[in-house]
């Protein structure tokens, strides 16, 4: 039951707001003496305090700033019979909810209840909402238990609470957005917003009206002011896709927003302080672009603070068998010869090729086991050319794990600089055995350092 703590020196109006309230279902505790009250307030949980403004051994204010001090969630409305502007601002600074004068409708102050637990509901609503969005986009609900998928989550977990600038560096497909939503549901910003575009898929004028927002009338078209993202985001994240595609104009106004923390709308002469936390990302080499001169480089120093590389499919392909299970959402099995196929395959759109294959064989494949014949022609055929025909299942079979394994295993020195000791711990191998391994497919680790 909802308790409600009522302190007034007037025992009279002590008794009727006891009843009012009662009535209405709640638990309610009177107090003529704002010491007792306190007491009562330290030693009860209370889920609403209402008080009155003048009382000869502690006033309202006094008395709001010690409630709040004892817990700064609690709301609290304030009466009093003597209204003023002074105040009412006052209370309201001091962290009280609502202002009521007497003599008050009950009515009024009712509804004034009303809103504080209205308020409190939807409030409660936000966390869960937030809490359940943190759980989905939590870098540990990211699928991957390969070594390059380990090394990301590390990576996350270490710049998740940072407010410096990260560049997502990966193939198209390797979900990069994924990975922004993680770091921003992972750290101390995961209660505010979180706004992602992408970059490429807007021409210029439309995309800098996105970023910053325009006034009425700043261009042809333009019939009232809008928002932009910058703001929508402000005290967040703002996630910018695939920023090797912006032109030289929103270069330069995305360089002067990350290094004043000021924006300038569209039309419009004043600036707007924000504070947002920007993630890029982009698939393309910004190194190069640099040296094309299409793409700044005191813009690059800036957003690429905390550098992230999205390893591509076919460097974990360990991941492989964990990503189907989680797109089947147990609909189909895999046959291990099928299976044998997807795990050998190069998967060019990574793991949104692998999520949209998946759902065309729960949609497609006549039987609740996906055969090798259900799989694409363009997977089967891009496979199957790299195995001689003249061999046996078995013989093929060990042709393509003798290629996966070379191959996992160069990825693996690339991502270790060519350290054995380093590589063969990430690939859950005694040093020894990778040593064998690496004499078995001519592999040398100096070639890697």
């Amino acid at each position: 039951m909802t308790r409600i703590l009522v302190i007034d020196d007037d025992q009279g109006i002590c008794h009727l707001l006891a009843r009012i309230l009662q009535k209405e279902g709640f638990n309610v505790v009177a107090e003529t003496s704002p010491s007792n009250a306190i007491n009562s307030f330290k030693s009860n949980n209370f889920d609403l305090v209402i008080t009155d403004f003048y009382m000869p051994e502690m006033n309202g204010l006094e008395l709001l700033g010690e409630i709040k001090n004892i817990n700064p969630d609690v709301d609290v409305i304030v009466m009093t019979a003597y209204a003023s502007i002074d105040n009412a601002v006052d209370a309201m600074r001091k962290g009280a909810y609502d202002y009521i004068v007497k003599p008050f409708q009950n009515d009024d102050l009712l509804l004034s209840i009303k809103r504080v637990f209205e308020k409190r509901r939807l409030a409660e609503e936000n966390r869960y909402l937030r809490a359940e969005l943190s759980k989905k986009y939590g870098f540990h609900n990211i699928i991957g238990s390969s070594p390059a998928m380990q090394n990301l989550f590390n990576l996350i977990e270490r710049v998740a609470d940072s407010d410096a600038a990260a560049l997502l560096i990966g193939e198209s497909g390797t979900g990069k957005e994924l990975v922004a939503r993680a770091i921003h549901f992972s750290g101390k910003k995961k209660d505010r917003n979180f706004v992602a575009i992408n970059c490429s898929a807007l021409p210029d004028t439309l995309l800098e009206s996105e970023l910053f927002g325009h006034t009425k009338g700043a261009f042809t078209g333009a019939t009232e002011s809008k928002q932009g993202l910058f703001e929508y985001a402000n005290g967040g994240t703002l996630f910018l896709d695939e920023i090797a595609d912006t032109s030289p104009s929103v270069q330069a106004k995305l360089l002067r927003v990350i290094e004043d923390k000021k924006i300038r709308k569209l039309g419009d002469n004043k600036e707007t302080e924000v504070d947002v936390r920007i993630i890029t990302a982009t698939s393309r080499n910004l190194r190069k672009l640099i040296d094309e001169n299409t793409f700044r480089e005191d813009l690059f120093y800036r957003i690429n603070v905390f550098p992230l590389n999205i390893p591509p499919l076919r460097e974990r392909r360990e991941d492989i068998p964990l990503l189907i299970d989680h797109f089947l959402k147990d609909r189909k099995r895999i046959h291990p010869s099928a299976l044998d196929i997807l795990m050998n395959y190069n998967w060019p759109g990574n793991v949104r090729e692998l999520e949209n294959m998946i759902e065309r064989l729960v949609v497609f494949a006549s039987s609740e086991t996906v055969m090798p014949d259900d799989l694409p022609s363009e997977i089967k055929d891009t496979v199957c050319k790299k195995i001689d025909s003249s061999l046996s299942y078995q013989e093929a079979k060990k042709q393509v794990l003798d290629e996966f394994n070379q191959n996992f295993i160069v990825c693996t020195l690339r991502q270790t600089g060519g350290n054995v000791t380093k590589a063969a711990e990430k690939l859950k191998l005694d040093r020894a055995n990778l040593q064998r391994l690496m004499r078995k497919y001519g592999i040398t680790s100096s070639e890697y350092k």
